[in-house]
């Protein structure tokens, strides 16, 4: 009997350290750092254009080289003609919220995660597939506006831009245990978008007659602000000079700080029925 006691004793222990394990295996956090946007209004990034960017996560460390974590991130972008003197003259800008839905692949470079507490730093790399939401809009005369409705480049009901898109994060980052609960890491990773139209800004500039027929002095105003600069006073473009680049897709990114909780151990055996066992 004795004996007997002994192995359901010991099974109890390898039972509940299992579920332990597995469980040890989940995190949940945040990140809070900064984002920025590459594009037609920003061939370079321009760090007075970066913002703040939040977002919570889930992990899986289902490996200790791998993880999965899904994540919502909210951030704001913004570009402008007027941090490069060679596109001055064009003279537009914008402001954008966008709203994150991501799912990613971390792989550690070194063994790390909830069953390896020898390793208490790693480098890795992420890869994932994103799904988000943008909404360009402009300030013009003290008030925004927002641009997908004006059609400022004469798209059609078929050329229209979506503000619901798909993007591919990319980058890294480093994690390191403060203890067996806490991580804290720092993660660079971009966004690899399928429009030219987080800016508003892609191809070229329509007929500003027509426009103005069709949406309104407003359309027509914001689709070519040339004419704002100083000594100018009219509209300098011709209907199908070159606005932007279509060629070229445009990126966001984030980076900054990531602190996750590892879920404490569950027991899967209650603990006054343990105690009863080994007396």
């Amino acid at each position: 009997m004795v004996s007997l006691r002994k192995h359901i004793a010991l099974l109890s222990i390898l039972i509940t350290a299992g579920c332990s394990t597995s469980a040890q295996n989940w995190e949940f956090g945040g990140m809070i750092g900064a984002s920025n946007y590459h594009g037609d209004l920003a061939y370079n990034i321009v760090p007075k254009e970066s913002h703040m960017a939040q977002g919570i996560h889930i992990r899986y460390n289902f490996t200790p080289y791998w993880s999965y974590k899904p994540s919502i991130m909210h951030c704001k972008i913004s570009g402008s003609d007027a941090n490069f003197p060679e596109y001055q003259m064009r003279n537009l800008s914008f402001q954008s919220d966008i709203w994150e839905v991501s799912n990613a692949l971390e792989f550690n470079f070194v063994p790390f995660g909830s069953r390896i507490l020898s390793k208490n730093f790693s480098s890795y790399a992420t890869l994932g597939i994103a799904v988000f939401r943008h909404n360009p809009k402009t300030e013009y005369e003290g008030e925004l506006y927002t641009l997908r409705n004006l059609r400022t480049e004469g798209q059609t009901s078929e050329t229209q831009y979506g503000l619901l898109q798909l993007a591919i994060p990319f980058g890294g980052g480093v994690k390191y245990n403060i203890n067996k609960n806490i991580v804290l890491g720092w993660e660079l990773a971009w966004r690899k978008t399928f429009t030219d139209y987080l800016d508003d800004v892609s191809a070229v500039y329509p007929d500003l007659d027509e426009l103005r027929d069709q949406r309104g002095d407003l359309a027509a105003n914001l689709s070519d602000r040339s004419w704002e600069m100083d000594g100018v006073g009219a509209p300098q473009s011709v209907a199908g000079d070159e606005r932007g680049d279509p060629a070229m897709k445009d990126f966001y990114f984030f980076t900054g700080i990531t602190l996750t909780y590892r879920l404490t151990p569950i027991t899967c055996w209650p603990k006054r029925k343990r105690e009863i066992i080994w007396k």
